[in-house]
């Protein structure tokens, strides 16, 4: 049994990342599942794990749930819960990306950085390293359609100031004729990989 070490860095101003050891014979949806608790993303939305090359293009995909048909047309991948770790390790750098929540695109760039016998007593997979503030699940989410928010500061102040402009006409003569009836605002009715340092025979 082999312990990876992967580094998972979010594609974020925060360039927040973790750390993530996991056994060799555990599965994707393992690690899919460890991600998204190291950086406090608790939905359940749709995600895909790509296994990548050096210049993080997207080969082979391992998606989360069966959605009846596969990328161009093709036939339907192999699921995270049914691929191992071990089973995408051509590399002593393997790569991936992982993508979660396709409305929102959060992608994460997911890196092998070591490879260790596992420690006894120990439970995996597990964060072993966390830096920086990861971003809110939710962050990317435009305000107007979060619940509790009809309409924002700014539409409401573009309201405000349209009014006033109206009132100002009324005062300066510039309103409607008399009998003509107007409105409030003064008008009528996102395999082939190449280029990995060969696995040795160790990981």
């Amino acid at each position: 049994m082999r312990i990876y070490r992967f580094r998972v860095l979010i594609e974020d101003k925060s360039e927040a990342f973790r750390d993530i050891e996991i056994r060799n014979e555990q599965s994707f949806l393992d690690l899919h599942k460890a991600i998204k608790k190291a950086f406090g993303f608790k939905g359940e939305e749709m995600a895909s794990f790509y296994v990548s090359d050096d210049g993080w293009g997207r080969g082979t995909e391992i998606p989360l749930a069966d959605l009846g048909f596969g990328e161009d047309g093709g036939p339907v991948p192999a699921l995270m819960h049914e691929v191992l770790i071990s089973d995408h390790m051509r590399s002593t750098k393997q790569r991936y990306i992982y993508v979660y929540d396709f409305l929102l695109n959060w992608n994460f760039m997911v890196e092998l950085v070591h490879a260790a016998e596992p420690v006894k007593g120990k439970r995996y997979p597990q964060v072993v390293l966390s830096q920086g503030e990861a971003p809110g699940e939710m962050s990317r989410m435009d305000p107007l359609l979060l619940p509790g928010n009809d309409t924002d500061d700014e539409g409401e102040n573009m309201r405000e100031e349209a009014e006033e402009i109206y009132d100002a006409d009324e005062d300066m003569g510039h309103g409607a004729d008399e009998g003509e009836e107007h409105d409030e605002f003064g008008h009528g009715e996102d395999d082939g990989l190449s280029g990995h340092e060969q696995l040795p025979e160790e990981y």
